[in-house]
């Protein structure tokens, strides 16, 4: 029989889905929901040493694309020690605490890195990604804050190796990939001493706007706009190349994705060497309950394909990636099943595509015309086209 069990050092997890560190997880009633539904871990809301900005928790989303906020409300010092006190004693869960200190001042960082450990939290999740923290003149005299660290490696070694130094608890560090070379801040967090790496999937972004009416913010509590994160499924395939790029270039154990929507998220995610995954976005749209139906369907998936544990599984998509210079090419046209295929058309409207026309309702493929390209069939809404590869 399957297990979707995971373990990591001394910590055992019942799901590979951690709810990640957002609204979700700003309250241990919520935490308990996420328990109950099958969550394997949680990340707490990010907690500060000291606010370098007020925050306020407004959110804008287009369903199925993307989740966008510039602003969100942040746990103060005694606030997030509480939380995490509070949900310790209500649930079971493996607790990710999300924390940041006062810019690069190593004191801070281990001050609330200690006070967590004393409230019982299970691992401590350095924040390096946040968009919304340092975007203004009272913020750069607070110190530099979130994604403004993510950028600067050396920074984050720093606070990495002095966060070791004051806890005995795992250490993770979640690092933003906008606007760096992501593998730098992969090998400082590896050198650093940090136990694990939670990718950030969300990207910096412009703010949602009228178009009709002079370009002002579309989001109903704001009266500007400011640049914020986005996040979501428009991120997935992002998340998934950060996570292979740290199991290739490191040790570390990954938490990563983004905008995971379902259990094939998940396992491709844990085939390009995820070990936890992390969700937020759908949850925020569809509930806690997102999760008990992933969790159902992964473990019928591994039976299915004989996978009895993730460690199975982990990692295989990796060994098929190379570099350009060596990719394998395959001349195989498109074949049409025409029991699947309705004549739809729409296969014949691929912009760059001049070798299929419609024909008495039948799809013809004029070879000399043929790049392989793969296009239309992908884009077919019958799956009535394919490709074939040598055995």
């Amino acid at each position: 029989m399957s297990d979707l069990q995971v373990k990591i050092g001394d910590l055992t997890f019942d799901s590979p889905i951690v709810v990640a560190s957002g609204p979700l997880t700003d309250s241990a009633d919520l935490i308990k929901k996420a328990e109950d539904c099958g969550a394997g871990a949680v990340s707490t809301k990010l907690t500060l040493f000291k606010q370098p900005i007020k925050g306020y928790r407004r959110m804008f989303a287009v369903r199925d694309l993307y989740n966008f906020n510039c602003s969100d409300k942040r746990n103060d010092f005694e606030e997030g020690l509480d939380l995490v006190r509070k949900t310790k004693k209500i649930t079971k869960l493996p607790v990710f605490t999300n924390i940041a200190g006062n810019g690069d001042d190593l004191d801070s960082w281990q001050t609330i890195a200690r006070a967590m450990q004393e409230e019982g939290a299970d691992v401590l999740e350095l924040n390096f990604c946040c968009q919304n923290m340092a975007f203004s003149e009272e913020a750069k005299s607070a110190g530099i804050a979130g994604q403004q660290i993510g950028k600067q490696p050396p920074i984050m070694l720093k606070i990495i190796k002095a966060v070791k130094e004051a806890v005995k608890i795992p250490v993770s560090a979640k690092v933003s990939a906008t606007g760096v070379d992501f593998v730098k801040s992969v090998r400082a967090v590896e050198e650093g001493g940090a136990d694990m790496m939670a990718c950030q999937g969300s990207q910096m972004s412009v703010p949602p706007i009228d178009i009709y009416n002079g370009g002002v913010n579309k989001m109903a509590n704001f009266g500007n706009s400011a640049f914020g994160a986005a996040c979501g499924p428009a991120n997935k395939q992002l998340g998934k190349k950060l996570v292979a790029d740290v199991v290739m270039n490191s040790k570390l154990v990954v938490v990563g994705g983004g905008g995971v929507e379902n259990w094939e998220d998940v396992v491709e995610l844990i085939m390009f060497g995820g070990t936890l995954v992390p969700m937020c976005t759908k949850l925020l749209w569809d509930g806690f309950d997102v999760i008990t139906k992933i969790n159902k369907r992964l473990l019928r998936f591994m039976e299915n394909q004989g996978y009895k544990t993730l460690e199975d599984m982990r990692g295989l998509a990796l060994k098929h990636v190379t570099t350009p210079d060596k990719l394998i090419v395959y001349d195989s046209l498109p074949h049409i099943d025409e029991e699947k295929c309705v004549a739809c058309g729409k296969c014949t409207k691929v912009g760059s595509c001049v070798a299929l026309t419609l024909v008495d309702k039948k799809i013809i493929v004029e070879e000399s015309k043929c790049f392989r390209c793969g296009l239309c069939g992908c884009l077919c809404p019958e799956n009535a086209i394919s490709f074939s590869k040598p055995a």
